[in-house]
């Protein structure tokens, strides 16, 4: 990467090769062409310019009424940057184990002002994964609250690097404030970075081996920034996004930055509740939402009342929006849903246009790449598919990924000939508009036939006693692999197992329907997006069918 400045907008490369009988879907030419919604300059002098335009309004809103200007999480991220300059030295790691608060939004400035690293990590993480990211990152200070300080305090002497643990206090946002007597501010756009600094450093909870160390520069906070603010500019309207994410998840962080520059505003809740949520967007007068994971579903599993409709939001973007609840999901709340899809490595990469959406619901489509990302799938043989067809994506254009940190042979099985492999098996139709089929690792491999648990879930979550659900792959000494669901029920609902495989056979091909049906009692576990970590349903490493019921034998197994 260079320091060179705004970049010449790319060439669009959204293919034209689909198809004589409908015309290929594409972005208006009106469509802003890269970092013409984003400058691309060091961050903080960024922020620092739309800070001093936008201050004075609210940009960050909480579920409890708390709302904070720009000026003032400026002011405290510059005091609690003068105070972090006496302990830190540049290009230092600091692990930030805080939940959602204004603290958080401070401490990461304040890092990114000394020149350092952030490395975020959920404020409820274990010892165990803890020890593991603050050593593998060499974090030399935790910023903790109560839920990460006993973990984090429990590291120093036993990581080498980690000499210093930081805990925030109440009230908010005055939470560093008792070390703050007598500091000498350290003014953000007095900072002298480079495009080239690492920023931050997050961890992937892939399917098979250790974490991955995901290292972000300038240019990658910058480029989400730069697509929000590019589709943006298609209307004149303030935006009040409503998250229910963590910011250490990311996507919270970067919109609130984007909206530090445009006067539009973040609304998050501490902790997210499908019971709690249009509540929340009434009360906050949020305008749209971005949603991540099950929320649809969750949303959609509350009964339904008078008041679902009782808000202001115009639209909301989501990643995995269920198929066959689409319609419902428009029907219901009143304002149209459309896809997007990215990725921690890729970023931004591809997203429905607006002005085809409605054309697509209740589809599965992703949209088409964005313009400055071109996209392509491979088949199993390695060779490219052309036209219609199947296969794993495959990304490049302007992704900003460089692999991962201190792992070259991760980073070259993703990497190759400037383009990205993600590891996500996609059908692309005759007018280029991609859909999500499964991930390359997750496919179950049954008696020699692929199957995805994506689209065995998709139907499960159709049957009305269904609140979620997750498929996974047991093993099986005939068929090499069988196929388990583990299924969470709405209020009320009674486990009918059979049924259940009932509704799947009257849906899915025979080799598709679940030989096993696990009823979960308790709600399942959650990412910060909100999916389903199928490796904390394993029990010594593995899937057991002891508690699933058999279609085969058709009674539950004994404990």
């Amino acid at each position: 990467m260079s320091d060179s400045g705004p970049a010449t907008p790319a060439t669009r490369l959204q293919s034209t090769k689909f198809g004589d009988d409908l015309a290929p879907v594409t972005w208006p030419d009106e469509f802003p062409g890269t970092w013409e919604g984003c400058p691309r300059e060091p961050l903080l002098q960024v922020l620092s310019r739309g800070i001093d335009r936008f201050g004075g309004q609210q940009v960050l809103l909480f579920d409890d009424g708390a709302a904070f200007t720009a000026h003032e999480l400026r002011e405290h991220a510059e005091r609690f940057a003068g105070h972090l300059s006496t302990l830190l030295a540049t290009g230092d790691r600091v692990v930030l184990a805080l939940s959602n608060r204004a603290e958080y939004v401070i401490a990461f400035l304040a890092v990114l002002a000394n020149r350092c690293v952030v490395v975020s990590v959920p404020p409820d993480i274990g010892t165990h994964d803890a020890q593991y990211a603050v050593d593998n990152a060499g974090c030399v200070l935790a910023v903790t609250e109560d839920s990460s300080d006993a973990v984090m305090r429990g590291l120093v002497g036993t990581v080498a690097s980690l000499r210093t643990v930081i805990k925030v206090r109440d009230p908010e946002p005055s939470g560093f404030d008792h070390l703050l007597q007598g500091v000498t501010p350290l003014r953000l756009v007095d900072v002298q970075a480079s495009l080239d600094d690492l920023v931050d450093i997050g961890y992937t909870s892939g399917t098979t081996g250790l974490p991955k160390a995901l290292g972000g520069r300038h240019d990658e906070t910058l480029r989400y920034m730069d697509v929000h603010l590019r589709r943006r500019r298609a209307t004149t309207e303030s935006m009040r996004m409503l998250m229910p994410l963590q910011l250490h998840y990311g996507d919270p962080l970067t919109y609130l930055f984007a909206a530090m520059c445009s006067g539009d505003s973040l609304v998050l809740m501490r902790k997210f509740s499908a019971s709690r949520f249009w509540d929340v967007a009434r009360a906050s007068g949020a305008t749209d939402i971005l949603s991540i994971g099950a929320v649809p579903n969750l949303l959609l599993g509350r009964p339904e009342g008078p008041t679902d409709r009782d808000h202001k939001i115009r639209h909301a973007t989501a990643l995995a929006i269920p198929p066959d609840r689409h319609a419902e999901l428009e029907r219901r709340f009143g304002f149209p849903w459309s896809e997007s899809y990215g990725s921690s490595e890729s970023g931004p990469a591809i997203s429905m246009p607006a002005h085809v959406a409605a054309e697509f619901v209740g589809s599965g489509a992703l949209g088409i790449p964005l313009p400055d990302v071109e996209a392509r799938l491979v088949d199993l043989d390695g060779h490219v598919v052309e036209g219609p067809g199947s296969g794993e994506l495959e990304l490049s254009g302007e992704i900003v990924f460089e692999g991962y940190l201190g792992n070259p042979a991760a980073t070259a099985e993703v990497l190759h000939d400037g383009w990205l492999r993600t590891g996500d098996l996609m059908h692309r139709d005759a007018r280029g508009v991609y859909y999500f089929e499964g991930r390359r690792k997750e496919v179950i491999r049954r008696s020699g036939i692929n199957i995805a648990p994506a689209e065995v879930e998709a139907v499960l979550r159709r049957h009305p006693a269904v609140l979620d659900t997750a498929v996974v792959p047991v093993d099986d000494p005939v068929m090499g692999e069988e196929i388990k669901a583990y299924v969470e029920l709405v209020p009320g609902a009674t486990f009918d197992p059979a049924r259940l495989s009932d509704f799947c056979a009257q849906r899915l091909t025979r080799q598709k329907i679940p030989r096993y049906i696990e009823h979960r009692v308790e709600p399942f576990p959650r990412t910060a997006s909100q999916r389903i970590p199928k490796k904390e349903l394993m029990v010594n490493g593995r899937h057991t069918t002891d508690a699933a019921w058999d279609r085969l034998g058709g009674q539950t197994h004994a404990r």
